[in-house]
């Protein structure tokens, strides 16, 4: 409960401390850092996406680590529960076997254990995938966090044609010009 205190105070501290463009350039204040939000977020993920602004991600975050880290301790739980029921079933130790288990083989039992340790450490890489990503996310964002998105953008497509060189028959095609009004 403390713990979430403190995420929350952080959080709330960011929010208020954080100004506009135009406020931190006329103020002297250094522009939006991309290497301040993927530090950011490298230390406590979703920090950098408050940083950026993007608070909405802070959630999707935090269900997607809490989703691998579930999967993965779920299946470090079987992995164990399994490499047991193996060791013991070796041993000779049937007071310790699992009733729930008592018609499956040997070999069924040791590929459920490395079915489940292979799914353990396929977790924990997404689980870090995803803290990466987190990273990323919050650096590339910072990158374009000044970028001007302009309402005036156009597009404008024009034919054209023209003769070359040596040759009678004249090239068609088109020209695409992409600015600002």
């Amino acid at each position: 409960m403390k713990a979430r205190r403190i995420v929350a105070l952080l959080l709330l501290g960011f929010l208020f401390t954080q100004t506009s463009y135009a406020q931190r350039v006329e103020g002297g204040l250094k522009p939006h850092s991309s290497k301040r939000a993927s530090i950011y977020s490298a230390i406590l993920p979703g920090m950098g996406q408050v940083y950026n602004r993007q608070i909405w991600k802070v959630p999707i975050i935090y269900a997607l680590g809490a989703t691998t880290t579930y999967i993965a301790i779920d299946n470090y739980r079987n992995s164990i529960k399994f490499k047991n029921e193996y060791f013991n079933r070796l041993n000779g130790n049937t007071s310790q076997l699992l009733s729930d288990y008592a018609s499956y083989s040997d070999e069924s039992i040791l590929s459920l254990h490395e079915a489940y340790n292979k799914n353990f450490q396929l977790g924990i890489i997404v689980t870090g995938a995803v803290y990466l990503l987190n990273i990323v996310d919050a650096m590339v964002y910072g990158h374009l966090f000044d970028f001007n998105i302009n309402e005036d953008l156009s597009a404008r497509i024009q034919p054209f044609a023209s003769s070359c060189f040596g040759t009678t028959a004249p090239q068609f095609g088109m020209t695409l010009s992409i600015g600002i009004k």
